[in-house]
């Protein structure tokens, strides 16, 4: 049986000053310069009392690399969102990237590299449009790593050959196919001949005799989303690279032999997974690239590998397709230098993105006259938040021209921020307000006593310091879900949604007007296509490069805001009122099964869960709402936790798959709490249902076949099918076999399950360990397959076997 783990207290982000998060006194930037310099002054003092000498100011004999990678989210692409968008929309790894010392500072060792998300163009890559599987299936992932990996040695040879050298497109596009792994089989020796195959012995030569000198290479890794699951593909796949000295027992973590260390390392609530919720009621596992390495390395074999490691999870997501990957340990701790700090939002109201007044939420208002104005989106306070960590952890970040001493000034590269980029980090006094008032919902009455009071002034000066909890992050998750359920019977099951600013600014095309961004973004795509076909046919044509290498436009989805709230509405609502409703499924058909690692939800947990967030959300109501017709309260910190629901956090279950689809993601809920991983470990029992396209329990002979699954658990709120004696310590159930049928379409009659399966067919919520015992079932269940295939053939052709 599954137990429940005790794990480590979460913590919540601190009081949001009224002046945002970047630096006010030169003081700080000066901090920051010295962390950057630190090595050279350490090599510096070193030199002097070795040689006896004193070097002045101005020694520029040595240097450290500081090389910074954005890993963006999910649909989300730095140069259409920046460049092409109305109104603009790039995420806060795009938003950090822009504030990040530009190109040229690399002759000062300062670097930086950008991965556009999965299912967006990356022509560096050779990936030219937006991608259907990319968004579905997180293809590309793995190519983005493998090309920020060779990145990596980029920056390396260009710094040791003084720009001499560098990796071109093509040679990168050439190795990262050659790096490139089949699932379930990983591919680390090709990755480190493939990255070892540039830092060859003619780079190797020039290490002890480079000027200036390269002192230590200084990582500053970001992603949000499945951006942030590959960082930590990234951070785990770069230390396969590091290599072991003779006679050691440990890697030396070096490149060349100079020390590397990742000084920061900052997450956007990871999302590895993806839903395949298009198919049927299943929940896919870790995609390929993401099996096994989301954890972070081992702290007793990499000492001190990931100086600071920051990590930013939604309170609000409840998609079935985004299921948390946290940075917590399996055993419930976490690593250290690591702080996992829960905000209030949805998935992008963490990691941004989305645009000016979607869904009528961060509308400018009074606070700007600029279309573009961002400084009512949530995700502001966390771009905020996260610039203040990194760049007290020394990150190569711009700043304000006020706030860098004359000194500063006039040394290379250039600290300031441009006008552009100051923009970008705009955030209204009165988001501010809503946000400290939603902190207070995170804290308990101990915690609000020590702390400063809300209507105090709080300081850049007091530094980016989270508040240690007392809870855990799944049990903090909870109360939020209860917190936004008593807000959503305020607005949906009441309908008082209709008459709010946020519904009302919400925007909504006309049919017509839907057809007509339809053929626009059909004719583009179109001539897209057709200039990349002409200037492949005639190499010579002017332009011919540019055509080639020019992006495709993002996939169309129509802007029917207005429709999207409501049918949420009338889906919350009919929920809360114990409607069935469509979605619920008695049977699904697989006409092909889905690649990776499967899961099938457990129907027991949602009917309890259903329970749960149903009684914690009226328990809260009061405190938001006075009336049940959805009158906010007269309490006027409360009233400010309404308003950042109304005008600042997100549906994302509104809008997600709605235009693919017709409806919302078909077998999740309002009601259902998100799943969360920690590493080897889940939050939720979960069924494993196929393995790289075979279903667990079902004969080789079968794998083919298409398939229909009947499952007799049928979800429904009010179930009264629960065995209240079988609940485990946190009122989830476990029961031992679950009770579905799987019948061959081609045949129409059930498949009757192998023998022995029965411990794979349990619920776990210890999916590592039930995938690996699977996986062993299945080897030795082919090894044995093929065995009495070649004895068959044997005895078929004469020969006698003993």
């Amino acid at each position: 049986m599954s137990q429940v783990k005790i794990r480590a207290a979460v913590w919540a982000p601190p009081l949001f000053p009224d002046d945002g998060r970047l630096p006010a006194s030169q003081q700080e930037v000066i901090d920051n310069y010295l962390l950057q310099k630190r090595e050279e002054e350490q090599y510096l003092n070193q030199f002097n009392a070795q040689t006896g000498l004193r070097s002045g100011a101005g020694f520029t004999c040595s240097q450290s690399l500081h090389i910074s990678f954005f890993f963006d989210g999910t649909g989300n692409n730095e140069d259409n969102d920046t460049h092409h968008s109305n109104p603009t929309h790039p995420t806060n790894i795009a938003k950090l990237y822009h504030a990040t010392y530009e190109k040229v500072a690399e002759n000062d060792g300062y670097y930086r590299y950008y991965m556009p998300g999965v299912g967006t163009a990356f022509p560096e890559i050779g990936e030219m449009n937006y991608s259907g599987a990319g968004l579905a299936y997180a293809t590309g992932g793995e190519a983005r790593i493998n090309w920020a990996l060779l990145m990596l040695a980029d920056a390396t040879i260009h710094a040791l050959t003084k720009g001499q050298k560098r990796i071109s497109a093509s040679e990168a596009k050439s190795k990262i196919s050659r790096m490139a792994a089949d699932w379930p089989f990983d591919n680390p020796e090709s990755r480190k001949a493939a990255f070892y195959s540039f830092l060859n012995s003619e780079i190797r030569s020039k290490v002890a005799t480079a000027k200036p000198k390269l002192l230590k290479i200084k990582l500053f890794i970001y992603g949000f989303s499945r951006g942030a699951a590959e960082a930590r593909t990234f951070v785990n796949w770069l230390t396969g690279l590091f290599e072991t000295p003779k006679g050691a027992d440990k890697p030396e973590q070096a490149i060349l032999g100079i020390p590397l260390s990742i000084e920061f390392l900052g997450l956007l609530d990871t999302v590895p997974s993806v839903g395949i919720a298009h198919v049927a009621p299943l929940v896919d596992g870790h995609m390929g690239w993401a099996n096994n390495t989301q954890l972070l390395p081992n702290e007793k074999r990499f000492s001190n590998l990931i100086k600071c490691c920051r990590h930013f999870v939604a309170a609000h997501e409840q998609r079935l397709c985004f299921p948390l990957d946290s940075v917590c340990r399996p055993g419930g701790g976490y690593p250290p230098a690591t702080q996992e700090v829960i905000y209030a939002g949805m998935h992008s109201d963490i990691g941004g993105g989305y645009p000016q007044g979607d869904q009528g939420k961060g509308l400018a208002g009074k606070d700007s006259a600029d279309p573009n104005y961002p400084g009512n989106l949530l995700s502001q306070i966390i771009l905020h938040d996260l610039y203040a960590a990194a760049f007290a952890a020394g990150a190569p970040l711009t700043v304000p021209e006020e706030s860098i001493s004359d000194d500063l000034l006039q040394k290379k590269p250039s600290r300031v921020m441009s006008s552009n980029t100051y923009k970008e980090y705009a955030v209204s006094i009165s988001l501010i307000q809503r946000f400290n008032a939603w902190r207070q919902t995170i804290l308990s009455e101990k915690d609000l006593s020590s702390e400063t009071d809300i209507g105090q002034q709080c300081l850049v000066s007091d530094g980016y310091i989270p508040h240690l909890l007392s809870q855990s992050l799944d049990q903090a998750v909870a109360d939020q879900i209860g917190l936004i359920t008593a807000w959503r019977i305020g607005r949906y099951a009441n309908s008082s949604y209709a008459s709010q600013p946020f519904y009302m600014g919400a925007k909504q095309h006309s049919k017509e007007m839907q057809g007509q961004v339809k053929k626009a973004h059909d004719e583009k795509v179109e001539k897209n296509e057709y200039l990349r076909r002409a200037a492949k046919l005639n190499p010579a044509l002017k332009g011919a490069d540019g055509m080639l290498n020019q992006a495709g436009p993002p996939d169309f989805e129509p802007l029917i805001d207005k429709q999207q709230l409501q049918e949420a509405a009338d889906e919350f609502k009919s929920d809360y009122l114990g409607k069935m409703r469509p979605q619920s499924w008695s049977e699904f058909t697989l006409n092909q099964i889905p690649k990776g690692i499967v899961w099938m939800l457990n129907t027991d947990d949602e009917a309890l869960e259903y329970r749960e967030i149903k009684q914690d959300g009226e328990a809260l109501y009061h405190r938001l709402f006075s009336f049940k017709q959805g009158t906010v309260t007269n309490d006027a910190t409360m009233a400010l936790v309404v308003a950042l629901f109304d005008d600042q956090i997100h549906d994302s279950r509104a809008w997600f798959m709605h235009y693919a689809l017709g409806t919302r993601e078909p077998w999740g809920s309002y009601f259902f709490y998100r799943s969360i991983y920690y590493g080897s470990e889940s939050n939720k029992h979960q069924y494993l249902f196929s393995i790289n396209q075979q279903l667990i329990g079902v004969p080789l002979t079968q794998i083919r076949a298409p398939y229909r699954v009947k499952n007799n658990a049928l979800y429904a709120p009010n179930n009264s099918n629960i065995n209240m004696q079988n609940l485990l310590p946190d009122n989830r159930v476990e029961k031992p076999v679950p009770f579905w049928t799987i019948i061959d379409n081609t045949t129409g009659k059930a498949i009757p399950l192998q023998d022995g399966t029965d411990a794979l067919l349990q619920p776990t919520r210890e999916p590592a360990a039930l995938v690996t015992l699977a996986s062993q079932q299945m080897v030795a269940a082919q090894h044995q397959a093929m065995m009495t295939s070649a004895i068959d053939m044997l005895k078929s052709s004469g020969a006698k076997v003993v």
